[in-house]
């Protein structure tokens, strides 16, 4: 039944995409509020046209004098993981890259070794992006870890921990605008911006190869979650800048798990479930309210990547009052304290009046932003850049069939039209994993391509 559904979707109505497929025989055990529950893998292979994407035109590419320089001595982190630790060492870098406004800006990495001696050669690299975690510098990952000791990462410190006993190192950039400000790091986080995503992911590369040297062998590859599924695909977009910045590193390909590929076609489907929740007339469950919560809170971090990065959006055509006031006074706050807040108000709103619905809470303005001339360009320029264009190298792509926050229609639909671009994609659909899951039920795959990609 899922194959089928999944074979409809990814054929185009009038562009059939030719591809095989395989139903992976493989049942994952994985453990869920208490309790095991069984997981069965679903893979579809599919079998893409690879075609060289020219380098890449805008002028923010990574070609500033500069980019990736390490910034002094990189220092030990403190509180890494113990998942992490007895495999691996730590430290943080500083480095160098073209920001979102056209000057070098500094930006911040946690690197990560393998422990003992590289082999003949070198470790390869991961250059891992994570997933959201808010817009203001402290409430990057490497400074809820060493100052709040707090790993936000959700669960990838299993599945870095996995990638670092294979013999890869990684590194894990913040972002631009996320990092210790006492490193020179300012506020002015590209949130699904593709060339600040991109060059935050391919200039902490170059910086690791600087800074480890003869111990990397050069291979690379980007990978990332939700937010940092867009750095991973923004990453392979910039790739050659990479190269151009330092020849010995040398891109294999790309693996993205649970991205958003498309902002906008997600917010209509995500309205619409809130609005059908408002018209049923009962009382919306805990689900439906954090649907809403998701459907305001992160765009905070959208508009105030566009008003930083050049884009003049009017944050009230975006918002009713109350996310108004967050967006004003609330914008530092990182993402799990800003949901919790979001949501308190939206209950508390709920319960002033039977008469109140979802739909009608004075927060975003539904899916009317979408249609505002400076959002739509927003998205054409960065998402919309990056589904329509051809990718070097392959890609793998992990999605779950309950993830809510990229609806199935939208990733298939954002897949289909790389496909037809000539990107070489295998898409892996997880049968019954949710958007949190993904990184543990894929990470066997994830083990697998590496092994693939770093092959000799």
């Amino acid at each position: 039944m899922i194959e089928a559904a999944v074979g409809t979707r990814l054929r185009g109505p009038s562009t059939p995409i030719r591809r095989t497929e395989e139903s992976g025989g493989r049942t994952i055990l994985r453990q869920r509020q208490g309790r095991f529950a069984v997981v069965s893998l679903l893979v579809v292979l599919l079998a893409g046209g690879f075609v060289a994407r020219s380098e890449a035109s805008d002028s923010s590419t990574g070609s500033a004098p500069g980019s990736g320089e390490v910034v002094g001595t990189p220092t030990p982190l403190r509180n890494v993981p113990g998942v992490i630790s007895t495999v691996a060492d730590g430290t943080l870098i500083v480095y160098r890259m073209p920001g979102i406004q056209g000057k070098q800006i500094n930006a911040t990495a946690m690197l990560f070794v393998p422990k003992g001696v590289p082999p003949a050669g070198g470790w390869p690299l991961l250059v891992w992006g994570h997933g959201t975690v808010g817009w203001a510098p402290a409430c990057a990952p490497s400074v809820q870890l060493q100052e709040h000791n707090t790993w936000v990462d959700g669960p990838n410190a299993i599945l870095l921990a996995a990638v670092l006993k294979m013999g890869v190192a990684v590194v894990a950039p913040d972002y631009e605008g996320l990092g210790p400000v006492a490193d020179g790091v300012r506020a002015g986080h590209g949130y699904y911006h593709l060339s600040s995503a991109g060059n935050s992911m391919i200039f902490a590369a170059v910086a690791a190869q600087r800074d480890l040297g003869g111990k990397l062998s050069g291979k690379w590859v980007p990978a990332g979650w939700s937010e940092g599924g867009f750095a991973a695909l923004a990453a392979a977009y910039y790739a050659d800048s990479a190269r151009k910045a330092d020849p010995r590193l040398e891109y294999r390909g790309a693996i993205t798990l649970a991205p958003v590929p498309d902002i906008p076609a997600m917010n209509k489907v995500l309205w619409n479930d809130i609005i059908n929740a408002s018209q049923s007339g009962l009382a919306p469950s805990d689900h439906q309210i954090d649907q809403l919560v998701f459907a305001n809170a992160e765009t905070i971090y959208f508009t105030k990547t566009e008003l930083h990065s050049g884009y003049p959006v009017d944050p009230g055509q975006i918002y009713g009052p109350n996310i108004l006031r967050f967006y004003q006074q609330n914008w530092q706050t990182c993402l799990d304290d800003l949901n919790f807040l979001v949501k308190k108000d939206i209950k508390n709103y709920l319960n002033a009046s039977s008469l109140r619905r979802l739909d009608s809470y004075p927060g975003i303005r539904g899916d009317a932003p979408n249609s505002l001339p400076e959002n739509k360009k927003f998205y054409q320029e960065n998402q919309g850049k990056l589904e329509n264009s051809t990718l070097p190298g392959s890609i793998l792509w992990l999605y779950g069939t309950d993830d809510i926050t990229s609806p199935s229609s939208v990733t298939y639909n954002v897949v289909n039209k790389m496909l037809a671009n000539g990107n070489d994609i295998n898409l892996a659909v997880l049968a019954g994993a949710g958007h949190y899951d993904v990184p543990t039920v894929g990470l066997p795959l994830i083990e697998a391509r590496l092994r693939q990609l770093f092959a000799a």
